[in-house]
């Protein structure tokens, strides 16, 4: 078995933690966390950071920093995906995160993002054969990834996004209709625009949006792994959980099981993404894995000399 390391995922909406070791094939997580930060917030309409969200990432960071020291961790590694690499002022964030931790913050491609995402899905749900498209729904971009046989194959990273496009259109509580319409018209074009192939035998949904809907359908309270990664999320089960979210105010939805508090102004977006990919590849349901980036990069970590005991 190998030593304690940490991988920190710094989202558009979220900000995951995972310190975890190896026991022969198996990744074992010892800490799993999530704090919502928004760090996107307002980011599409003026390029920047806002302060605020920079200090709820910096507290963030702080907090998992105690956690990771408590575990005596080997290495960490921290990276950070749509919102801070599209900002001008990401340089003062990892300025601070690198002030208050130690740690070094690094922007990722969307290439990488998806390669580690493609590692991560591998090992929590491997497939030998046939073809099978894996799609990461976040905050600022949504990560396509081919698999055929096993193999990497074509990858896009597309500027959509739970919070990019509630920010967009989505002004009202509830939504109105035109609005989820000009969201669903948004998405629809960015995928009328993809170069992937179309014929795949597995939709495979990973992170947060795909998570979260499997969560309110099983109405878990406490959200369970054991329930949820694995699990098959249907169209229509997708469908009616959107009809549902969006006929309710965010003071109601907020309190739908299942539903994240951090999540719930951002879900429909999100949902309207997943339904878009689902239909673009011509999927009735869809495979959920909950084992996104942050296993990827934490997999490559402990499978990297600096990342054994």
């Amino acid at each position: 078995m190998t030593g304690p390391v940490a991988a920190i995922d710094l989202g558009t909406n979220t900000c995951l933690l995972l310190v975890a070791v190896r026991d022969g094939p198996r990744l074992v997580p010892l800490a799993e966390e999530l704090r919502v930060v928004r760090l996107g917030a307002g980011v599409e309409r003026t390029g920047r950071l806002a302060e605020t969200a920079m200090n709820r990432a910096e507290e963030v960071f702080r907090e998992y920093r105690r956690i990771i020291e408590s575990f005596e961790c080997q290495q960490v590694r921290c990276v950070a995906t749509s919102a801070f690499r599209e900002a001008s002022n990401g340089y003062e964030l990892r300025r601070r995160i690198r002030a208050a931790t130690g740690y070094d913050l690094t922007a990722i491609t969307g290439q990488e993002e998806a390669h580690w995402v493609l590692r991560a899905v591998q090992e929590a749900l491997p497939q030998g054969v046939g073809r099978r498209i894996i799609v990461d729904v976040g905050g600022g971009s949504t990560e396509i990834i081919m698999e055929d046989g096993g193999q990497l194959g074509a990858v896009e990273s597309l500027r959509m996004g739970s919070v990019r496009l509630t920010e967009r259109w989505l002004h009202h509580d509830p939504p109105l209709p035109e609005e989820l319409k000009a969201v669903q018209a948004d998405i629809d074009g960015v995928l009328t625009r993809s170069a992937l192939r179309r014929d795949v035998d597995t939709l495979v949904g990973v992170g947060g949006t795909a998570t979260t809907f499997v969560a309110m359908d099983l109405q878990l309270s406490t959200y369970d792994h054991r329930q949820v990664h694995g699990a098959n999320l249907t169209r229509a089960t997708l469908e009616l959980s959107l009809h549902r979210c969006g006929a309710l105010p965010y003071a109601e939805r907020v309190k739908l099981p299942g539903l994240h508090p951090g999540r719930a102004d951002i879900i429909l977006a999100g949902g309207l993404i997943l339904m878009g990919l689902m239909d673009h590849f011509h999927r009735q349901e869809l495979v959920v894995s909950d084992r996104g980036l942050r296993w990827g990069v934490l997999g490559e970590m402990l499978a990297s000399p600096e990342g054994q005991a």
